[in-house]
């Protein structure tokens, strides 16, 4: 039994008949960049973040980085992220021509350290501080960071906040006001529709979402040409639209999005039901939060064994992300070492993603945890029989063990 870790092809069938007619709408009309069904979107998916203004963009990267740009970042300043996200978070930072500066997070959700940014700021000396312009937490796994506590740190120091939401796509967050959506409740939300994500299009596409219309305006000139009119252009922007098409499916798959999250809620739940036992610690939910589940993610220090062991199986399985981006190749320059960051270190080397999407049934549930329980039984057969082997042959210690 073959299981996918992502099953596309199961969401494409219910959505069909709904992208069927707007494709034949988009073809008559010859209108593939921009319009009504773009329009549509933005609106849409503002309506369901219950946020003021979403402004759709070509990929979740160009959504992170215009959104930068439009709060004003740039070359000679410093932004602070977490060394444990895809390199697409640290890559818009460089692109705007600032600096990325890294914290570490909390080893129990991958996410931003609350404690090791506040004592990153308070570290710096006041000349430095200064060049620190904005923080980028990321909704790591789909799970929200702690972005109540991180938007107080924020307005303390003076800084801009944007939200790396491009695997959050309804995940949500307790505040003071009730629960709100991860992604609007920072200066920006930016989020990616690349296909394997739980709003994904059939290509690129991004989106930024922000409540401060001066904001949206910046976005929306800084994704197409720096335009006021057809032919009249006030900066040098971008070529970062989303195209027609994306916008269609995007339209389709939006409402089924709240629908699809919590299917991906319920296999999450069995997950955690029979992983228990196992040493195989998944990561947490905090009280408070709402994840969407982009990912399963499990942390085991015998991690590749259980990831052959899947593999051999024919059950699909991830690392997410192998190499934290202070030891990438591309950000040597920045002079980090290993060990700088250790929390996100040791989740590199020990995190594993089990199949998850919300058409993920039962016995395929029962089938993974199975290889896992059997790819962690030798080493714990051993240890027992190690313990046995040690204690006084015939005593109560061993009768026991």
């Amino acid at each position: 039994m073959k299981i996918k870790f992502v099953d596309l092809a199961a969401q494409n069938l219910e959505i069909a008949e709904r992208v069927a007619t707007e494709l034949e709408s988009i073809h008559s009309a010859t209108s593939y960049v921009g319009g009504h069904q773009v329009e549509s979107f933005e609106r849409e998916f503002a309506e369901f973040l219950n946020v003021k203004r979403v402004v759709a963009v070509a990929n979740g990267t160009d959504a992170l980085r215009i959104a930068l740009l439009a709060l004003g970042v740039g070359p000679g300043d410093e932004v602070i992220t977490v060394p444990m996200t895809f390199i697409a978070t640290a890559a818009s930072i460089v692109q705007t021509g600032a600096r990325p500066r890294f914290v570490d997070i909390d080893p129990a959700t991958g996410n931003m350290c609350v404690r090791a940014l506040r004592s990153f700021l308070e570290s710096l000396p006041r000349h430095e501080r200064r060049a620190v312009r904005a923080i980028v937490p990321v909704h790591l796994y789909g799970l929200p960071a702690p972005i109540v506590e991180l938007k107080e740190i924020a307005a303390e120091f003076n800084l801009k906040l944007v939200e790396d939401a491009c695997q959050a796509h309804g995940a949500r967050v307790r505040t003071p006001g009730g629960m709100a959506m991860a992604g609007t409740l920072a200066d920006a939300g930016c989020f990616s529709f690349y296909p394997g994500k739980n709003l994904g299009a059939w290509g690129d596409g991004g989106a930024v979402a922000t409540n401060d219309e001066e904001v949206a305006h910046r976005v929306s000139s800084l994704s197409n040409h720096g335009r006021l009119s057809h032919y009249a252009h006030e900066i040098c922007g971008y070529n970062s639209r989303l195209d027609s098409i994306q916008a269609a499916v995007l339209r389709a798959k939006l409402e089924k999005l709240a629908e699809w999250n919590e299917r991906r809620r319920v296999v999450a739940s069995a997950y955690r039901e029979l992983l228990a036992p196992l040493d195989a610690q998944p990561i947490l939910e905090p009280e408070g939060v709402e994840s969407c589940y982009h990912l399963f993610v499990i942390r085991n220090t015998r991690r590749d064994a259980i990831r052959n062991a899947l593999l051999q199986n024919e059950i699909e399985c991830g690392i997410h992300y192998p190499v934290p981006l202070h030891l990438q190749p591309a950000l040597a320059y920045l002079g980090y070492r290993a060990g700088d960051f250790p929390a996100s270190e040791a989740l590199a080397d020990t995190t594993l993603s089990l199949p998850m999407h919300p058409h993920v049934d039962g016995q395929e549930i029962l089938r993974t945890v199975e290889i896992v329980a059997g790819a962690l039984a030798p080493a714990s057969e051993s240890l027992a029989g190690q313990r046995r082997n040690a204690s006084p042959a015939g005593s109560t210690a061993s009768s026991n063990a």
